[in-house]
């Protein structure tokens, strides 16, 4: 199957599938605690009883944000791990972070005060608070039934539910724009991917009735721009929500073939970028989750990447972001935060090259922050972090800039980058789902972007 790396943007919000118990409505006495002892999200409101993770108090409020505007530019790091102090902080950082200090004897962390950003719109609070009593998991964790928007469990009982939050969480009616990508070498270069994206939400567009949903969560066209030998290629894709019941509908153009054709679906651990990703490592996580046993361990404080504005400063090159063996540091933000912790291990009987998985979601945003991956051998391999940060113009919390790190090889992938763009993704932008056409493939190819 001839896949590349560019495919990475067509995943963005693909759906995840579950093989585990049936989940079920909570109580109208626990759909009550949201709004109050709970966020309208489904997080704790009370902050930690030693102080540093604060109260929520409603997120940044909705206001105009200027491009590469930083709402906590005047904090100060409270303290930098290093290798030398690694051992004071290891209870709250990932095996990931433990390894990425092992393997760079420069790598640090600067922790700063904890800011609980996390807002969203009020309609997507009120949707969320009644799919506590209302949604529940069909076809053995597949999918859910019934609702069109919010999160479908803000009060979750199992991994499979917590994860459904993940990949059905809010990202606006859709968005357009470019994304850069780097993958990399042990030396420290490294060539620019970019890619031209219009994507559509049908889930969690306010619009979307039970009768026009028709199952869907997205449908996306993306094109790659640079380098020259990938330009002009380009993807057109239909995510259904249960991609058990439905096959998800991918279709391929090439200037060198000049036609359009349709593949089989693209997941799992097929590779992205030199094999340093694999699809399913998308979006920090999209699925198919078939493959594994779910195990839900529990809530945790954790250092995370958060609220990184400084990353996605327009003021910044790439070059001054990519750096040998991993990023610029300086420009990381890690704050302490509440996640929860999933385990994901294959069956038996099933492959993968990922055989054990580590998933650390935010409380208040419900995105995958961490992961952390073990090969077939139960040796620890790779770890993700992605820098989450909230546009308050929108309001969202998008996992932006993410890093996949790879310590076996020493190399890692960089994915969604602006720094050098000339805008930003637009956020709400929306199309109506005949114009994600097979036939308009080749047009979008041909005129998109140039």
């Amino acid at each position: 199957m001839y896949i590349k790396s560019k495919f990475i943007k067509l995943f963005i919000t693909s759906s995840l599938l579950i093989p585990v118990l049936a989940g079920a409505k909570v109580t109208p006495e626990e759909a009550a605690k949201l709004g109050t002892e709970l966020t309208p999200m489904g997080s704790g409101v009370a902050g930690n009883k030693a102080g540093t993770i604060p109260k929520w108090e409603g997120g940044l409020p909705q206001k105009t944000m200027a491009r590469g505007e930083n709402p906590f530019a005047a904090d100060k790091p409270l303290y930098t791990i290093t290798a030398a102090t690694l051992d004071k902080y290891k209870d709250i950082l990932t095996e990931g972070y433990k390894n990425l200090f092992k393997t760079y004897p420069d790598y640090k962390m600067n922790v700063y005060p904890t800011r609980r950003s996390a807002s969203y719109p009020q309609w997507f609070y009120d949707a969320s608070k009644k799919n506590a009593t209302t949604v529940e998991l069909t076809d053995n964790g597949y999918g859910f039934c019934c609702t069109t928007s919010g999160y479908p469990f803000p009060v979750p009982k199992n991994g499979t539910e917590v994860m459904w939050n993940h990949i059905m969480r809010y990202n606006t009616k859709g968005f357009k724009g470019y994304l850069d990508s780097a993958a990399t070498q042990a030396d420290g270069s490294y060539v620019i991917q970019r890619d031209y994206l219009e994507l559509s939400f049908v889930y969690n567009n306010p619009r979307t009735t039970l009768s026009t949903l028709k199952g869907m969560n997205v449908y996306a066209f993306t094109k790659t721009v640079a380098p020259p030998n990938l330009a002009g290629e380009a993807h057109l894709l239909h995510v259904p929500i249960d991609r058990i019941k439905d096959q998800t509908g991918v279709w391929f153009y090439s200037p060198s073939v000049g036609r359009v054709r349709r593949i089989g679906e693209v997941g799992y651990d097929n590779p992205l970028f030199d094999g340093l990703m694999t699809h399913d490592q998308i979006d920090m996580f999209n699925g198919p989750l078939d493959r594994y046993t779910i195990k839900l361990l529990g809530k945790k404080e954790m250092l995370v990447p958060y609220n990184s504005y400084m990353l996605y400063s327009d003021k910044l090159k790439y070059k001054d972001i990519i750096k040998t063996g991993h990023i610029n540091q300086d420009l990381a933000r890690y704050e302490l935060h509440r996640v929860w912790v999933i385990e994901a291990e294959v069956k038996k009987g099933f492959n993968h090259r990922y055989k054990k998985r580590t998933f650390y979601l935010d409380e208040d945003s419900w995105i995958v922050l961490l992961q952390d991956i073990y090969d077939e051998r139960d040796q620890f391999w790779r770890t993700a972090e992605s820098h989450a940060i909230c546009f308050a113009n929108v309001p969202v919390v998008v996992n932006g800039v993410q890093v996949h790190y790879d310590l076996q090889s020493r190399r890692y992938v960089i994915i969604n980058m602006t720094n050098e763009e000339k805008k930003l993704i637009g956020y709400d932008w929306e199309a109506s789902p005949d114009y994600f056409t097979p036939a308009s493939l080749k047009k979008f190819a041909d005129t998109a972007a140039n």
